[in-house]
């Protein structure tokens, strides 16, 4: 949109971004009382000054964010032997490099340490401070010393113990132990600084972020797919430490962007408003963000799926318990509610569903990946696996480096069944693509860390459909947690990518499976495209054809549905007409079941859905 005004060419200093004024006539008074919204997005804005109206404008508004979003570049740089770049990678290093301080906020599986290292390489600074979680810091120096143009010393500092170099050349340190290095860090001036996974740094009060927001460096590059995990207040340390003029203000920012009002004991930052500003702004200033079906348009799909699990362990006392819990939830403010009992609620719940999720993954026949939350569910799982012959790793908060790398070579070398990994530990800086099923066996209140966990499969490298399944037990806490996360979900789509999914009213929870099932399947940006409707009627087929042949257990005669397919395969079966996720959960589905189905006379079937 371009509204035709006599700009002045003199610019003047609003919140750290510069706009252009002009008086607004009768042609831009028409167009803002009919697209007001539309006129606001495009950067427009009026206001009085000295009594008399002005319309202002920001300047290059469109250009920015055509740069936050661009997928290639034709600048040159150097690149590292045994690598080329995928384009958009390359309009990422572009974009950083013509900044002082640029957020990498791409989807999770994009390479953002790539394009990190790409930044060094292009600019040749002669120190660099790399913030990452502990996890992170051998996967950075290997990561380094294998695409780094030129040759570095590469230092890992680990505790407190160990002093930084005087004259450091690349050093590697986690977000942890910052305090305890708090004045050999801050009283230097970096070239270049790094934070990868810089959600981190999300807590305005925590140590670690007074500290990480008080690094002085020439260039910043901050790294994340999930700058806002849960609400957008989280994002202002962040947005401050590259552009402390415009967001440096927490009070200003919250006002802005996080919905504050009054509570109890003061301002209450834990609400979401001017969304479309906030991602305009953020894009306008510094972050670059493409997402996976933008830039990798032959990644697989992404289908979630709701398992329902039987409910004979989840016990009266656990479901009164929670369901008064739930009642205070909807009828009472956030600062009344027991959530120390909530999460012993949500705990026993876990515990009490072990066994289900044992009998839900023991009939998989290929690689898979299990989410949780409590590393006691994660043992119980474990066991119930190993003793029904399927080999596993873990990956829990108290691992050595040495385990967690272990367990992933183990893992992606097609070595183990089973890999199974607290939501904290295992959701962040690791690679499964080996598995394409990945299993949350508990969910998480946060749907960032939902996102980062469910794409350790689906990233680069990935060949095939990734099946997302959350098992759910009706009538529990799951689906109270199911539901919060959509709600959640949409904020954040909102403030990155202006993505609107479907509503889904969160006023008016129903505590059960079919309304959580509805929720989450349209929570994803895009839905998949529909199949062909030969290729439908194929695929319904073979669903029928195996609903006949099934007795209820696949191991009585050698057909039919496993248990875990059973209930969704009779579903579908049930249903005349299919949505494009459920034909797309069906086809993965069905393509384990080729064996059965030519052995059924369905192979002409077969052959059509898959070509």
């Amino acid at each position: 949109m371009e509204l035709k005004l006599d700009w002045s060419e003199e610019t003047v200093h609003t919140d750290g971004r510069f706009i252009s004024t002009a008086t607004p006539n009768q042609e831009f008074w028409s167009v803002w009382r009919e697209q007001k919204s539309a006129v606001k997005a495009a950067g427009y804005s009026v206001k009085k000054v000295d009594g008399n109206w002005v319309a202002t404008r920001l300047r290059d508004n469109n250009a920015a964010i055509a740069e936050s979003q661009a997928t290639d570049s034709d600048m040159e740089f150097p690149v590292p032997e045994g690598l080329s770049y995928l384009p958009y990678q390359k309009a990422g290093i572009a974009y950083a490099m013509q900044r002082s301080a640029t957020l990498i906020a791409d989807e999770m599986g994009l390479g953002k340490t790539i394009q990190a290292i790409g930044v060094i390489n292009a600019t040749a600074p002669k120190t660099v401070l790399v913030v990452c979680p502990a996890s992170l810091k051998i996967n950075w120096k290997n990561e380094m010393t294998k695409w780094l143009v030129a040759d570095r010393d590469i230092q890992i500092v680990n505790g407190g113990g160990e002093q930084i170099p005087e004259t450091p050349d690349v050093i590697i340190i986690n977000y942890d132990v910052l305090s305890k290095h708090a004045y050999a860090i801050k009283s230097r001036v970096w070239d270049m600084v790094i934070m990868d996974e810089a959600h981190y740094i999300k807590n305005n009060d925590a140590k670690r972020t007074k500290i990480a927001v008080s690094i002085k460096a020439n260039r910043k590059v901050i790294l994340t797919g999930t700058p806002i995990t849960n609400r957008p207040i989280e994002l202002q340390p962040i947005a401050g430490y590259l552009d402390p003029a415009s967001f440096g203000n927490y009070f200003k920012f919250g006002l802005r962007y996080a919905g504050a009002y009054k509570g109890r004991w003061g301002r209450d930052f834990d609400g979401a408003t001017n969304l479309d500003e906030l991602q305009r702004v953020l894009r306008q200033s510094f972050m670059i963000r493409r997402k996976k079906d933008e830039v990798l348009k032959e990644l697989p799909e992404k289908v979630r799926q709701i398992i329902v699990l039987p409910n004979s362990a989840y016990s009266d006392e656990i479901k009164k318990e929670f369901t008064t819990l739930a009642d205070a939830v909807d009828e009472t403010s956030s600062e009344d509610i027991d959530f120390e009992k909530m999460s012993g609620v949500r705990h026993e719940t876990a515990l009490a569903k072990v066994a289900d999720v044992v009998a839900h993954l023991q009939d998989v026949d290929h690689q898979v990946v299990v989410m949780a939350h409590h590393k006691d569910v994660v043992d119980g799982i474990k066991s119930g696996l190993e003793d029904a012959g399927k080999t596993v790793v873990t990956l829990t908060g108290d691992c050595s480096q040495s385990h967690r790398q272990n367990s992933v070579d183990t893992f992606q070398a097609g070595n183990a069944d089973v890999f199974i990994g607290t939501i904290g530990a295992a959701g962040v800086g690791i690679t499964l693509t080996s598995a394409s099923h990945v299993v949350f066996a508990e969910l998480d209140w946060v749907p960032g860390n939902m996102s980062q966990a469910e794409d350790r499969c689906h990233r680069i490298g990935q060949d095939s459909s990734v099946l997302v399944q959350h098992l759910v037990v009706d009538g529990s806490i799951d689906a109270r947690l199911a539901q919060v996360l959509v709600g959640k979900q949409r904020v954040l789509d909102k403030a990155l990518d202006n993505v609107i999914v479907n509503e889904v009213s969160i006023e008016d929870i129903a505590l059960t499976v079919q309304d959580v099932e509805k929720a989450i399947t349209v929570k994803t940006k895009k839905q998949p495209k529909p199949l062909s409707a030969k290729t439908v009627k194929s695929l319904q087929e073979c669903v029928q054809r195996l609903c006949e042949a099934c007795d209820g257990a696949l191991e009585l005669d050698g057909s039919g549905y496993n248990k875990m397919d059973s209930g969704f395969g009779h579903s579908l079966a049930n249903q005349a007409e299919w949505t494009p996720a459920q034909q797309h959960a069906a086809k993965i589905m069905i393509k384990k079941y080729k064996n059965q189905l030519t052995g059924l006379g369905m192979s002409k079937q077969f052959n059509i859905v898959f070509g």
